[in-house]
């Protein structure tokens, strides 16, 4: 990872947690949706200004609230970003697969096709986990 400084997701798990056994938390979880929304907002407006340096710190807030997230949901958050990866990774094949099959290539696809074919790709996906359930 680019500037990679230690495991980051965990030393902000660590932060929060410590933040939290002294009071200084969220009452339930809408508070953390509130500032995951408002971090969002942040980088938009900084983008629409032309400053790229405060969307970059506010990105870093942003990656900050959704550990947050991920403590509230009592959910590590190193593990489901490699779920992430993973299923990102095997939907980005199975799209490739897909255009091959009906003899196209990603790099001649508009945007838009390509987001049709991930939908089909993912409809499909939940399909096949629904019959094995």
């Amino acid at each position: 990872m680019r500037g990679s400084q230690g495991d980051a997701l965990e030393t902000s798990w660590t932060i929060q947690e410590k933040a939290a056994q002294r009071g200084f938390d969220w009452s339930d979880i809408s508070g953390v949706f509130a500032k995951v929304r408002e971090e969002i907002g942040e980088i938009e407006r900084a983008l629409a200004s032309g400053d790229s340096d405060s969307a970059k710190q506010e990105l870093g807030d942003l990656l900050f609230a959704t550990v947050n997230l991920a403590r509230f949901l009592d959910a590590d958050p190193e593990a489901e970003l490699h779920r992430a990866n993973a299923r990102f990774t095997n939907r980005f094949d199975l799209l490739d697969e897909e255009l091959y099959r009906v003899g196209r290539i990603m790099e001649t696809c508009t945007l838009e096709e390509l987001d049709e074919v991930w939908e089909r790709v993912k409809e499909r996906l939940r399909g096949a986990r629904a019959s094995e359930s």
